[in-house]
Protein backbone atom coordinates (compact mmCIF):
# COMPACT_ATOMS: atom_id res chain seq x y z
CA UNK A 1 0.00 0.00 0.00
CA UNK A 2 1.58 3.79 -0.88
CA UNK A 3 -0.10 6.60 0.41
CA UNK A 4 0.98 10.06 -1.15
CA UNK A 5 1.66 12.80 1.67
CA UNK A 6 1.54 16.42 0.56
CA UNK A 7 1.70 20.17 1.58
CA UNK A 8 1.77 23.40 0.46
CA UNK A 9 0.65 25.51 3.66
CA UNK A 10 3.58 27.70 3.85
CA UNK A 11 7.08 28.29 2.40
CA UNK A 12 7.95 24.78 1.89
CA UNK A 13 6.01 22.65 -0.81
CA UNK A 14 6.54 19.13 0.01
CA UNK A 15 5.83 15.67 -1.20
CA UNK A 16 6.54 12.28 -0.10
CA UNK A 17 5.36 8.03 -1.26
CA UNK A 18 5.09 6.24 2.11
CA UNK A 19 4.10 2.60 2.99
CA UNK A 20 3.74 1.33 5.99
CA UNK A 21 7.54 0.40 6.80
CA UNK A 22 9.40 3.28 5.20
CA UNK A 23 9.48 6.11 3.26
CA UNK A 24 9.40 5.58 -0.55
CA UNK A 25 10.87 8.91 -2.08
CA UNK A 26 10.57 12.62 -0.39
CA UNK A 27 11.03 15.82 -1.70
CA UNK A 28 10.63 19.38 -0.05
CA UNK A 29 11.90 22.68 -1.45
CA UNK A 30 11.37 26.18 0.64
CA UNK A 31 9.72 27.89 -2.44
CA UNK A 32 7.76 30.58 -0.82
CA UNK A 33 5.31 30.83 -3.56
CA UNK A 34 4.18 28.99 -7.10
CA UNK A 35 3.30 25.54 -4.89
CA UNK A 36 0.47 24.86 -7.77
CA UNK A 37 3.13 25.25 -10.52
CA UNK A 38 5.27 22.97 -8.82
CA UNK A 39 3.76 20.44 -7.17
CA UNK A 40 2.19 18.21 -9.73
CA UNK A 41 5.51 18.53 -11.60
CA UNK A 42 7.37 17.33 -8.10
CA UNK A 43 5.05 14.63 -7.46
CA UNK A 44 5.30 12.78 -10.97
CA UNK A 45 9.36 12.98 -10.53
CA UNK A 46 8.76 11.14 -7.13
CA UNK A 47 6.16 8.59 -8.96
CA UNK A 48 8.67 7.80 -11.57
CA UNK A 49 11.94 7.68 -9.06
CA UNK A 50 10.12 4.94 -6.88
CA UNK A 51 9.52 3.00 -9.67
CA UNK A 52 5.42 3.12 -9.21
CA UNK A 53 2.82 4.65 -11.47
CA UNK A 54 -0.13 6.25 -10.35
CA UNK A 55 -2.58 3.39 -9.96
CA UNK A 56 -0.30 1.95 -7.14
CA UNK A 57 -1.36 4.77 -4.38
CA UNK A 58 -4.23 4.20 -2.53
CA UNK A 59 -4.60 6.85 -0.14
CA UNK A 60 -3.94 10.47 -0.36
CA UNK A 61 -2.73 12.52 3.27
CA UNK A 62 -3.02 16.36 2.88
CA UNK A 63 -2.25 18.76 5.53
CA UNK A 64 -5.02 21.32 5.55
CA UNK A 65 -3.70 24.00 7.47
CA UNK A 66 -3.23 26.44 9.01
CA UNK A 67 -1.33 28.52 6.91
CA UNK A 68 -1.57 30.68 3.70
CA UNK A 69 -4.89 30.58 1.74
CA UNK A 70 -3.24 30.27 -1.63
CA UNK A 71 -0.97 27.54 -0.39
CA UNK A 72 -3.54 25.61 1.37
CA UNK A 73 -5.90 25.41 -2.11
CA UNK A 74 -2.82 24.59 -3.88
CA UNK A 75 -2.52 21.20 -2.31
CA UNK A 76 -6.05 20.67 -1.58
CA UNK A 77 -7.25 21.17 -5.01
CA UNK A 78 -4.57 18.91 -6.64
CA UNK A 79 -5.26 16.35 -3.92
CA UNK A 80 -9.13 16.36 -4.99
CA UNK A 81 -8.44 16.74 -8.51
CA UNK A 82 -5.76 13.49 -8.01
CA UNK A 83 -8.13 11.83 -6.08
CA UNK A 84 -11.67 11.72 -8.15
CA UNK A 85 -10.85 10.04 -11.35
CA UNK A 86 -8.92 7.17 -9.22
CA UNK A 87 -11.36 7.38 -6.89
CA UNK A 88 -8.65 7.48 -3.83
CA UNK A 89 -9.44 8.52 0.07
CA UNK A 90 -8.50 11.64 0.62
CA UNK A 91 -6.98 12.11 4.26
CA UNK A 92 -6.98 15.93 5.54
CA UNK A 93 -4.59 16.37 9.11
CA UNK A 94 -3.85 20.05 10.79
CA UNK A 95 -0.46 20.82 11.10
CA UNK A 96 -1.14 20.85 15.06
CA UNK A 97 -2.25 17.79 14.93
CA UNK A 98 0.55 16.47 12.64
CA UNK A 99 3.14 18.81 15.46
CA UNK A 100 1.72 17.07 18.75
CA UNK A 101 2.43 13.46 16.64
CA UNK A 102 5.74 14.43 15.49
CA UNK A 103 7.39 15.13 18.72
CA UNK A 104 4.76 12.42 20.75
CA UNK A 105 3.60 9.49 18.38
CA UNK A 106 2.47 8.02 21.54
CA UNK A 107 0.22 10.62 22.78
CA UNK A 108 1.69 10.44 26.44
CA UNK A 109 1.80 14.10 26.92
CA UNK A 110 -0.55 17.12 27.02
CA UNK A 111 0.71 19.24 23.68
CA UNK A 112 -0.79 22.70 22.88
CA UNK A 113 0.51 23.52 18.94
CA UNK A 114 0.12 26.96 17.75
CA UNK A 115 0.61 28.82 14.48
CA UNK A 116 1.43 32.50 14.50
CA UNK A 117 -1.08 33.65 11.78
CA UNK A 118 -0.39 37.01 11.94
CA UNK A 119 -2.05 40.15 12.87
CA UNK A 120 -1.34 39.74 16.72
CA UNK A 121 -3.47 36.24 16.28
CA UNK A 122 -2.60 32.34 16.98
CA UNK A 123 -4.27 29.65 15.98
CA UNK A 124 -4.12 26.59 18.19
CA UNK A 125 -5.17 23.08 19.39
CA UNK A 126 -4.69 21.01 22.28
CA UNK A 127 -4.17 17.50 21.68
CA UNK A 128 -4.09 14.75 24.89
CA UNK A 129 -3.37 10.94 24.53
CA UNK A 130 -3.40 11.09 20.61
CA UNK A 131 -6.87 12.96 20.77
CA UNK A 132 -7.93 16.12 20.20
CA UNK A 133 -8.48 18.03 23.84
CA UNK A 134 -9.20 21.08 22.28
CA UNK A 135 -10.48 22.03 18.63
CA UNK A 136 -8.86 24.30 16.62
CA UNK A 137 -9.72 28.44 17.57
CA UNK A 138 -8.04 31.62 16.55
CA UNK A 139 -7.79 34.18 19.67
CA UNK A 140 -5.80 37.35 20.68
CA UNK A 141 -1.82 36.18 21.50
CA UNK A 142 -3.71 37.95 25.23
CA UNK A 143 -6.14 35.29 25.28
CA UNK A 144 -4.52 32.44 23.87
CA UNK A 145 -2.23 33.07 26.72
CA UNK A 146 -4.80 32.61 29.05
CA UNK A 147 -6.02 29.53 27.30
CA UNK A 148 -2.44 28.07 27.52
CA UNK A 149 -2.19 28.45 31.05
CA UNK A 150 -5.73 26.96 32.26
CA UNK A 151 -4.49 23.94 30.08
CA UNK A 152 -1.86 23.09 32.32
CA UNK A 153 0.01 21.77 29.28
CA UNK A 154 3.24 19.39 29.17
CA UNK A 155 4.64 21.18 25.66
CA UNK A 156 4.01 24.03 23.82
CA UNK A 157 4.80 23.69 20.27
CA UNK A 158 5.02 26.95 17.80
CA UNK A 159 4.97 26.93 13.69
CA UNK A 160 6.98 23.65 13.46
CA UNK A 161 8.24 21.58 10.04
CA UNK A 162 5.53 19.59 8.22
CA UNK A 163 6.99 16.12 7.45
CA UNK A 164 4.19 14.97 4.90
CA UNK A 165 6.87 11.40 5.28
CA UNK A 166 5.27 11.15 8.76
CA UNK A 167 2.08 12.56 8.04
CA UNK A 168 1.52 10.29 5.19
CA UNK A 169 2.01 7.19 7.25
CA UNK A 170 0.46 8.70 10.50
CA UNK A 171 -3.03 9.03 7.97
CA UNK A 172 -2.93 4.54 7.42
CA UNK A 173 -5.30 4.04 9.43
CA UNK A 174 -7.29 7.41 9.30
CA UNK A 175 -11.01 7.54 8.00
CA UNK A 176 -11.92 10.32 5.42
CA UNK A 177 -14.93 10.59 7.08
CA UNK A 178 -13.34 11.35 10.67
CA UNK A 179 -10.34 13.53 8.78
CA UNK A 180 -12.18 15.41 5.45
CA UNK A 181 -9.98 17.20 3.28
CA UNK A 182 -11.63 20.54 4.21
CA UNK A 183 -9.40 22.99 4.87
CA UNK A 184 -8.73 24.96 8.71
CA UNK A 185 -8.81 28.79 8.06
CA UNK A 186 -7.39 30.71 10.58
CA UNK A 187 -10.34 33.05 10.05
CA UNK A 188 -12.32 34.40 7.55
CA UNK A 189 -11.86 36.03 4.49
CA UNK A 190 -11.22 39.56 4.24
CA UNK A 191 -13.31 39.80 0.75
CA UNK A 192 -16.74 40.17 1.75
CA UNK A 193 -19.65 40.10 -0.69
CA UNK A 194 -21.75 43.22 -0.68
CA UNK A 195 -25.37 43.30 0.33
CA UNK A 196 -26.41 45.08 -2.46
CA UNK A 197 -24.96 42.13 -4.90
CA UNK A 198 -26.71 39.47 -2.70
CA UNK A 199 -30.03 41.40 -3.14
CA UNK A 200 -29.72 41.62 -7.16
Amino acid sequence: MFILGIDTTGDHCSAAIVNPEKTIAYNSEKIGRGHSERLPSMIAELIQGAGICIDDIKKISVCKGPGSFTGLRASLAFACGLALPNKLPVVGITSLRLWAHQVDPKGKKKIISVSDVRRGEFCWSAFFMGSELHPPITETAEAAKNSFINLKHDLLLQDQFVDVRIMARMSINLSPIEHPAKPLYSRAPDAKVSKSFMTQ
